[in-house]
């Protein structure tokens, strides 16, 4: 397929390109200066010109450039839009959404039939445009919710960047044993989208921790990886993050971190 991606160049963006192309489809990132997120008008000629077969929506408000309500345009009326253009052209159409659908205030696991109750932030505006897309695009629509990623080589929003700038500036990471966190590798995490989008409509929750807490998941990550992190046990966070849906089939953690075993 010629897949159309948004937020190419992010975290979760660059994992999905990559896995794409190890499939033999074609990858084309969205560009942002030929068709502006904030301006509609723009979109259906540019996703025509690509030819995508399918678009998978990764993108969001990552640099700010001050626009008025760019966080909320850009995460909920774009990707209302992009939904639309894909009905009215029948392509499949991914959308990734966050585990922070779901506030603090209730502790999970999470299931498919667990409320999402966000009512600020990030995590309302995905909860917003999830709604929106499925109702935009029911016949094509596939919502992936998504955990922390873990990439032991990469940078940026993702769990072991997090660690190295925390032994960076504190000499320690604070970890609390008490938070089981929604995470993911990014590599399993990529496979897993990529296959949604031949998979049934609706939505989905990606998640590969069965029931290890922080603390454990970077001294697992640190021995297996030679880090070398001093980790900072706590019970400061309280909080069970998981989200259960044995669809994807994603890997078990302790898969990829054998130490979790123990």
């Amino acid at each position: 397929m010629k897949i159309l991606i948004t937020g190419s160049n992010g975290t979760v963006g660059r994992a999905v390109t990559h896995a794409a192309q190890a499939l033999g489809h074609t990858s084309i990132g969205w560009d942002r200066k030929a068709a502006d997120p904030l301006e509609p008008a723009s979109h259906g000629p540019y996703i025509d010109e690509i030819g995508a077969d399918a678009i998978v929506h990764l993108g969001v408000a990552a640099t700010p450039t001050g626009r008025d309500s760019e966080g909320w345009r850009t995460t909920v009326d774009w990707s209302l839009a992009l939904a639309d253009l894909a009905a009215q052209r029948s392509l499949p159409f991914l959308f990734t959404s966050t585990a922070l659908v779901f506030d603090n205030s209730v502790s999970g696991p999470f299931t498919l039939a667990s409320a999402s109750n966000a009512r600020e932030g990030y995590g309302f505006e995905k909860r917003c445009a999830e709604h929106g897309v499925l109702l935009r695009h029911p016949g094509g629509t596939r919502v992936a919710r998504l955990g922390w990623q873990i990439d032991p080589a990469g940078d940026g929003n993702n769990m072991v960047a997090h660690a190295h700038r925390e032994m960076a500036a504190h000499g320690a990471i604070g970890a609390s044993t008490r938070w089981q966190p929604a995470c993911s590798f990014i590599d399993d995490t990529a496979a897993a989208l990529l296959a949604l989008l031949t998979a049934p409509p609706g939505l989905y929750m990606l998640d590969s921790n069965r029931g290890a807490n922080f603390a454990d998941i970077l001294q697992a990550l640190s021995d297996q990886y030679r880090f070398n992190w001093q980790i900072s046990r706590n019970e400061d966070y309280i909080y069970d993050q998981r989200l259960i849906d044995p669809r994807p089939a994603m890997p078990d953690l302790d898969s990829r971190l054998p130490a979790l075993r123990r």
